[in-house]
């Protein structure tokens, strides 16, 4: 009987471990080749490589029959999407891709024939792509907002940038779409930091902003593995190593 117990137990604990790492800490890259024609290109190989300073990233993927790749488990930052010269198409790059914590960014990449070199530049002027299979109500808060809004030192000092945030001065917590600040959840590179006793957020979880690298806000619709939360989730990556 203790055996079955202690075995009961180790598997509930395995159970909890897997629920906090199946948290959101990445996003993805969802794109088509073409040709200059609009005709899509199967077969061709995909390099997606990271070109910041806060994560080092390399990974290749086939286009499929339709043209399509995905690539899921991208770590939050801006990237580079390169073709090599191949099936009489020449190469290829699609630079300063800014991939968000749980979107799918799109990208388009429009290769030549003839051995001819394409190459597209996507800069903060150009318009948003619209991720058309998220349904979440979120705010995500990058690496271009951190550096222009003025702030304090840790990164809830952040939040007040999404529309569904306002400050609870006497409790220290933060209101989202009107819930109490102990309704909410705190979620740091997967692990939820939330005070059980609280709601709130312990002052040594409060990172300086400096080591963040993207904070998102869920008000609405977000996953069910955030179900614990009747508020808001505060959902934190931190900056990653490079090479």
């Amino acid at each position: 009987m203790y055996f079955i117990k202690s075995l009961a137990t180790c598997f509930l604990m395995l159970f909890l471990v897997s629920i906090s790492f199946a948290q959101e800490t990445t996003g993805s890259i969802e794109g088509v080749v073409k040709d200059g024609s609009g005709a899509v290109v199967p077969g061709i190989t995909v390099t997606i490589r990271s070109t910041g300073t806060s994560t080092a990233f390399k990974q290749n993927i086939t286009t499929k029959d339709d043209g399509s790749f995905t690539m899921n488990q991208v770590p939050p930052g801006t990237y580079k999407v390169t073709t090599a010269e191949d099936k009489g198409f020449g190469a290829a790059t699609v630079s300063n891709i800014v991939v968000s914590l749980g979107k799918g960014t799109p990208v388009e990449v429009v290769v030549k024939a003839g051995g001819a070199t394409a190459v597209v530049d996507i800069n903060a002027t150009d318009s948003a792509q619209i991720d058309t299979t998220d349904q979440k109500i979120q705010t995500n808060i990058g690496q271009r907002e951190i550096e222009s809004v003025p702030k304090g030192t840790n990164f809830t000092s952040l939040l007040k940038i999404a529309p569904a945030v306002r400050t609870e001065p006497l409790s220290g917590g933060f209101q989202v779409d009107g819930a109490s600040g102990s309704e909410n959840t705190f979620v740091i590179d997967g692990q939820e930091v939330t005070n059980f006793n609280t709601g709130t957020l312990n002052t040594n979880n409060n990172l300086p902003f400096q080591l963040v690298q993207e904070v998102q806000v869920k008000s609405s619709g977000f996953e069910a593995e955030f179900g614990g939360a009747t508020g808001g989730v505060i959902n934190v990556v931190t900056k990653g190593g490079n090479n």
